[in-house]
């Protein structure tokens, strides 16, 4: 089994990073984009000098390791060393590729969406595509009243800059900017998102009768809260239970056979970890 996950989480971050790669290529780069990260840096250098951004990029990260491991230790892993390489190589297999759209807002719009898919696909495979992530890791330990997502964002927008300065168009460096936070936001929610669940209270006198039925039915845990209906001052038992989003209409079926007048509150859960629930899909 072993063997199995780590098959499927190096089979994820290869496809997460060709995602990626493939955002680079065919929307970022043929538009001189700079969204950030190794990949802003090496769009620039590519621009004024046609240095291969995957080679770039790997030379970048070599160093970066280094000094992560020497101040940080050696919790970067092997997965996160393979997502490094495996994106830089696949940059320069695929730098033959057009770009496929001449709309600049397009190519912002897709290109972040691509990155913001593959990297996030490489975060859920417990991994890492090295670059700012590390660099922000060691600032951080530097200065620990500024946290990890804050010094990215500060890393990134001083590339950015860098960019606007030797490649000035204001279109582009606002088309980078767009990328950036379409990049952020995917990535945000697939990490956080990726086991988006319901929470479900439920107020019944059959709350015993419910509560047998959630879990034979839908073999899913139930949390039993004592709670007071202020209004008869009576002792009640609530129930809590969360649920994948496919299984919300069975839970609704089997309070409402067991009682119509259940209390019924639903809430979104934004993660979920434990028993039935993986942060990491692909481990």
């Amino acid at each position: 089994m072993k063997l199995l996950s780590a098959v499927k989480a190096y089979f994820a971050i290869t496809f997460g990073a060709l995602f990626a790669a493939l955002g680079l290529n065919l929307f970022l780069a043929p538009h001189d984009i700079v969204s950030g990260g190794a990949s802003g840096v090496a769009v620039i250098v590519h621009s004024l000098t046609g240095f291969p951004m995957g080679t770039l990029i790997l030379l970048i990260n070599i160093p970066l390791f280094i000094l992560g491991v020497c101040l940080l230790g050696g919790g970067f892993g092997l997965k996160s060393l393979y997502g490094t390489a495996i994106f830089s190589l696949l940059i320069d297999i695929t730098a033959f590729l057009p770009g496929i759209t001449e709309n600049l807002l397009m190519a912002s719009i897709f290109g972040g969406t691509l990155f913001g898919i593959g990297f996030g696909i490489i975060f859920l495979a417990g991994a890492t595509s090295g670059g700012t992530d590390i660099l922000a890791a060691v600032l951080h330990k530097a200065v620990p009243a500024v946290d990890v997502g804050k010094w990215i964002f500060v890393i990134d927008t001083v590339i950015i800059l860098t960019g606007a300065v030797f490649l000035p168009d204001t279109e582009r460096v606002l088309a980078g900017i767009l990328a950036l936070f379409i990049t952020s936001f995917l990535v945000d929610y697939l990490i956080s998102g990726a086991n988006v669940a319901k929470v479900v209270y439920v107020i019944s006198d059959k709350a015993q009768e419910i509560a047998s039925a959630i879990m034979e039915d839908l073999n899913r845990g139930v949390t039993g809260i004592s709670a007071c209906g202020m209004y008869e001052k009576k002792e009640k038992l609530m129930l809590m239970c969360v649920v994948k989003r496919t299984e919300l209409a069975r839970l609704r079926r089997i309070v409402e056979s067991a009682d119509e007048n259940a209390f019924f509150v639903l809430s979104r859960a934004r993660q979920v970890t434990g028993e039935g629930f993986r942060t990491h899909p692909f481990v």
